[in-house]
């Protein structure tokens, strides 16, 4: 089953680009990348070749200023990636999605499900950065946090670009990030959570993920400790595969009948 290239028009000014590979039947597995990562990463292309070789629905795409996609970053918010996630997703309705979320991404799945705007059967977050954006900024000096509300962006430097690259970052976006608390509000979801989170992860504290576990209303929740895992959990690539064939839905692929 090979993969097609998809587009869409999702704001204006912002057209999402991707690839699906469409077994026509059953769920459909659709992954979301990480903060100035995109959908053709280790994580991305491992989980999509081992969808091919079982026969599941398959979809990866970039965010807005991401990849592929348009966008211009300093302009990017939490809900604006939310509303470009939701209308891919839609895109499969009403066939029901196991959704998997490294870093970001994995935020942003809890908000999809927790939306329960689309039909999620099942959630495998990686490494999930809830409120990265809130801590990042409660741990900026006064001076710093005053510029940038009254400058609007702040300059970084670009740890996966070339030497000297930079990047910039909208006080929009923690203006709205706060909306999307999910660590300090109760939150409820529709379907069973499996989180995988490195000890060792240089990023995202492993507590992040052992806060959400402690207060997460699910049908079943599970935290994966990965001895000396950072923060990309490439490592850990089979734990992640055996955790999305446990969500998937028990099938005979080739006659396309679920069990």
């Amino acid at each position: 089953m090979l993969e097609t290239a998809f587009s869409l028009n999702t704001r204006p000014d912002i057209l999402i680009r991707g690839r699906m590979a469409d077994a026509g039947y059953g769920p459909v597995g659709l992954f979301l990348h990480g903060f100035r990562s995109h959908c053709a990463g280790e994580k991305a292309t491992a989980l999509t070749r081992h969808a091919q070789a079982r026969g599941y629905s398959w979809a990866r795409f970039d965010l807005a200023a991401h990849g592929a996609s348009t966008g211009v970053f300093v302009e990017q918010t939490l809900s604006g990636w939310l509303e470009d996630a939701l209308a891919v997703a839609a895109l499969y309705a009403p066939r029901p999605l196991i959704l998997v979320g490294s870093s970001l991404g994995a935020w942003l799945a809890v908000l999809m499900a927790r939306s329960r705007r689309i039909p999620v059967a099942g959630l495998v977050l990686l490494a999930p950065a809830f409120n990265f954006l809130q801590r990042y900024y409660a741990g900026l000096s006064q001076d710093l946090r005053r510029q940038w509300r009254s400058e609007g962006q702040l300059t970084l430097p670009d740890p996966y670009g070339p030497p000297g690259t930079v990047y910039r970052l909208g006080y929009r976006l923690i203006e709205d990030a706060a909306v999307h608390d999910v660590l300090s509000v109760p939150v409820t979801l529709p379907c069973p959570l499996t989180m995988i989170h490195g000890d060792c992860d240089e990023v995202v504290p492993l507590a992040v993920s052992e806060d959400f576990l402690r207060h997460v209303h699910a049908p079943d929740k599970r935290l994966t400790v990965v001895a000396d895992g950072d923060h990309r959990l490439t490592a850990a690539i089979p734990r992640i595969l055996a955790e999305v064939d446990a969500l998937w839905p028990a099938a005979d692929v080739r006659a396309g009948v679920l069990a």
